[in-house]
């Protein structure tokens, strides 16, 4: 490495091997700069500590081997698949590579190769596809910890561990200065900088016990960085916001009485307060900014649907911004129906839509003939402007970054009043740490649940038990009700993800051969997972074979059942978000936890929460105390937030003692200590951090 060589932050082609191509795929997965970089920590860490026995490997075992290479041959047509025959503890495994030959050209017969991947025995064959090999040329010298890093098959694990390798050396020879003192690095039991950064991308330790314990520790120091980051932050924003003016509200409340009396149902108790809290703050001249939080299913669109009538009868229009295209859909057809007696004008947004027609709806916004506006990303767009924006709501807030919400209603009225903000949540958050989370916000809590609904009848269903599970399932559907079979990604890389829906939808088609079945994942483009939805929405689908993309907000009411596989993966909040799909009328819901044999005594007792526990709140409180979903390699990590760039809604669970003194612990950080931490937590590309 050169000795006066300066890398510039925001300048990733400063590094070796990286042009034009290498970037551009490096931004794909949110590495914009050379902080992103040394700060995108590994997904997991793989154990190769110990060599499998093949002789007590079953179907669809992970597995760790060492063998030699006896035979090497092409398939042939256009796509050619490579095809190796190796020899592991005197057993032929046939090793598959579909349609990738260039990449292993250099393997040879009487090569000693590492090999480690998902062994599948198909009659007497033993077959593995697309495992990971390594040329073992002395097997003292191989890694045993091994991290894996989520690329989204955009780049190499070996590249990017060769990026981060550099990066780190070129820090050691800086001799970074950490940018916490050592009373900070005491009070929250933090390694220093690069140690952490050290433990965390190239862990030394040969047991994999030990190298997940040291990580957790590493990792932690970045988490709570990110959070103090957050943390400042928001104060910033809310000092910024404080007092804003907002366009005068002048409306006719019996006029939302009325429109109130004129629906199907009737509201709850906290549906009814929120209102009114909501009204109030339009009416106070100042632009106000509240969290609505409510349990899955409470009737939060509701109420953030009499807001924007509320903004209607007051002459401003209404932005609503929901994080997913199936939502947007969902939004706008539930306000199309909700608001089909009235005049106002409703329309959406997003990113699919053919140019011209997106055109004509800017145009339309900016010149107010669109009264709610329901869209994506797109929404975000700076160039995007409105006749008189009264409302602003964001649905499932944790799923947009702050500067992302930001950008959403800053500078969107050429009047320059501040349009008012509710922000809509799901994810249940103890209310103790919900007000440290979301300090200077209004806080609003829908407790109750809307009138008949039940409680979804929730079921572990281990191997023994699944045939019975396909019996019940069969009464639901034999009455015309439709079932979620959501599979989470079981492995770590999207090919897996697929193999796992697509295994699973092979595989109950031969129990339900009589039902129309489909599958729905985030791979899948727009267009066909709104073709998707739609279908099953209208009940030419019977089962849906997916992905967590249903997780959020997805409202099928027909839909009565769910079967969540290796739900033991999940923490609580996601599971209970996830179970909240079905359930969504007056029928009984059905869930059933489906997992393993040997579960360890957290996963134990996250499924038997589940099972005992209905309030979402409840829940969150349980995983308080449980804290089991806190080990990150314990059970794929689950309520990530896209506030953050590392933190997830388990590490906020698992610090909760550290966050709700945190004010006070860093009240006395200096400026300059600030302005680091919000330039190395920041998304913005111009921000410059000297490394």
């Amino acid at each position: 490495m050169p000795k006066h060589l300066q890398l510039e932050d925001n300048s990733l082609q400063t590094l070796p091997g990286v042009g034009e191509a290498t970037k551009i795929k490096l931004h794909n997965i949110g590495i914009n700069r050379i902080t992103d970089l040394i700060l995108y920590l590994p997904h997991q860490l793989i154990d190769k500590t110990n060599v499998s026995d093949i002789n007590h490997i079953c179907n669809g075992d992970k597995c760790l081997f060492i063998g030699i290479i006896n035979k090497i041959f092409f398939t042939r047509g256009f796509s050619k698949s490579l095809i190796l025959s190796v020899t592991v503890q005197a057993i032929t495994v046939q090793i598959k590579f579909i349609h990738k030959t260039i990449i292993y050209r250099h393997l040879k017969i009487g090569d000693k190769i590492r090999i480690y991947g998902t062994m599948y025995s198909k009659k007497s064959k033993k077959v593995m596809i697309h495992p990971e090999i390594e040329l073992v040329e002395n097997e003292k010298d191989l890694e045993k910890v091994i991290p894996y890093y989520n690329t989204r098959r955009q780049i190499s694990q070996n590249k990017i561990r060769k990026l981060i390798r550099f990066v780190l050396d070129y820090l050691h020879n800086k001799k970074s200065e950490d940018i916490f003192d050592s009373n900070i690095l005491e009070l929250f039991d933090m390694p220093n900088y690069l140690d952490a950064l050290e433990n965390c991308h190239f862990p030394s330790s040969s047991s994999y016990k030990d190298a997940v314990s040291i990580f957790e520790k590493s990792r932690k120091r970045f988490v709570i960085e990110e959070i103090i980051s957050r943390n400042i932050r928001m104060e910033e924003i809310k000092n910024r916001i404080k007092r804003k003016k907002s366009h005068r509200y002048i409306f006719d409340k019996s006029k939302i009485i009325k429109f109130i009396n004129s629906l199907s149902f009737k509201l709850t108790n906290s549906q009814y307060q929120a209102v009114d809290l909501v009204c109030d703050n339009f009416l106070e001249g100042y632009a106000s900014t509240r969290l609505i939080q409510g349990d899955v299913g409470c009737g939060k669109t509701i109420v953030s649907a009499i807001s924007a009538y509320a903004t209607y009868l007051s002459g401003f229009q209404t932005s609503f911004l929901a994080p997913t295209e199936l939502l947007v859909d969902q939004h706008y057809n539930y306000f199309k129906n909700l608001f089909n007696e009235t005049d106002i004008k409703i329309s959406y947004l997003k990113n699919s839509m053919p140019a011209k027609i997106k055109d004509q709806t800017i145009d339309s916004l900016k010149s107010g003939s669109i009264d709610i506006i329901i869209g994506t990303h797109s929404l975000l767009n700076t160039s995007i402007s409105f006749n008189q924006l009264g409302l602003c709501i964001i649905d499932e807030q944790h799923k947009f970054g702050i500067n992302q919400r930001s950008s959403f209603v800053d500078n969107r009225d050429p009047t320059g009043n501040s349009p008012h903000i509710i922000y809509m949540s799901a994810t249940p958050i103890p209310r103790s740490l919900a007000l440290v989370l979301y300090q200077g916000l209004d806080y609003t809590t829908i407790k109750d649940m809307p009138k008949g609904r039940r409680h979804i009848i929730t079921e572990r269903v281990d191997l023994n038990s699944r045939s019975e599970m396909y019996s019940k399932i069969h009464q639901r559907l034999d009455i015309g009700e439709q079932v979620f079979w959501v599979c989470p990604m079981i492995n770590i890389s999207e090919s897996s993800e697929l193999e796992s829906i697509y295994s699973t939808h092979d595989i109950i088609s031969g129990f339900f051969k009589d039902y129309k079945i489909s599958v729905l994942h985030g791979q899948l483009d727009d267009n066909t997972q709104a073709n998707t939805i739609k279908k099953f929405r209208d009940g030419e689908i019977d089962i849906l074979v997916c992905t967590t993309v249903i997780e959020v907000g997805v409202d099928i009411p027909n839909a009565t059942c769910i079967v969540i596989e290796n739900s033991n993966r999940f923490g609580l909040s996601q599971l209970h978000q996830i179970r909240g799909r079905v359930g969504r009328s007056s029928r009984q819901g059905f869930c059933y936890l489906a997992h393993t044999a040997d579960l360890n005594e957290d996963a134990n007792k996250r499924l038997n929460s589940l099972v005992s526990h209905f309030d979402g709140f409840k829940i969150a409180e349980e995983d308080l105390l449980i804290r089991g979903s806190g080990d990150y390699f314990g059970s794929r990590q689950s309520g990530h937030l896209n506030n953050f760039k590392l933190a997830t809604l388990q590490d906020f669970i698992a610090n909760v003692d550290i966050i709700k003194n945190l004010q006070s612990n860093i009240s006395n950080l200096s400026d300059i200590t600030r302005a680091k931490l919000l330039k190395r937590w920041r998304n913005d590309e111009e921000e410059n951090l000297k490394l």
